[in-house]
């Protein structure tokens, strides 16, 4: 059974794998900021995606009904607020080696903590996006009940 480690301990964890030296650590952190950017980056073009086909066709489907209207609305503002999200979390720009705490050891541990904090900002990106994209997808279902 797995267990859920606190920056501390994930920290000590990390020594066992990669040794004590330092630079390896710092790596690995790097590492897992880049794959969160990365992953970040893939939810901005999604719900760029979902802007750019509602600005050619949201109009439309806004004007053929009173539920695709609620329901575009509704999607459009929760794939913003995942936009929002992603921006003040993941995308955040803040570089690693300027900030330091008092010792290496410390300074690793803010790093773990930043990630922490940074995914738990994706993860809430992601459920806002999936929950607009429900919504978009809602509004589409009543647009099309009514065209048809």
């Amino acid at each position: 059974m797995l267990k859920k480690l606190s920056p501390e301990e994930e920290l000590e964890f990390l020594k066992e794998i990669h040794g004590e030296g330092y630079a390896n650590l710092f790596g690995v952190l790097k590492e897992s900021f880049a794959l969160l950017q990365a992953r970040a980056q893939m939810l901005l073009g999604l719900a760029t995606i979902c802007l750019t086909i509602t600005g050619f066709s949201g109009p439309r489907m806004a004007a053929s009904n009173g539920w695709s209207r609620f329901f575009i609305g509704f999607g459009l503002t929760f794939v913003l607020f995942s936009v929002m999200a992603l921006v003040a979390g993941p995308l955040r720009l803040r570089w690693m080696t300027a900030w330091k705490a008092e010792d290496i050891q410390g300074t690793l541990l803010l790093h773990l903590r930043q990630r922490n904090h940074r995914t738990t900002y994706y993860r809430v990106a992601m459920v806002l996006l999936l929950v607009g994209l429900t919504g978009y997808l809602l509004s589409l279902i009543f647009y099309l009940s009514i065209v048809e």
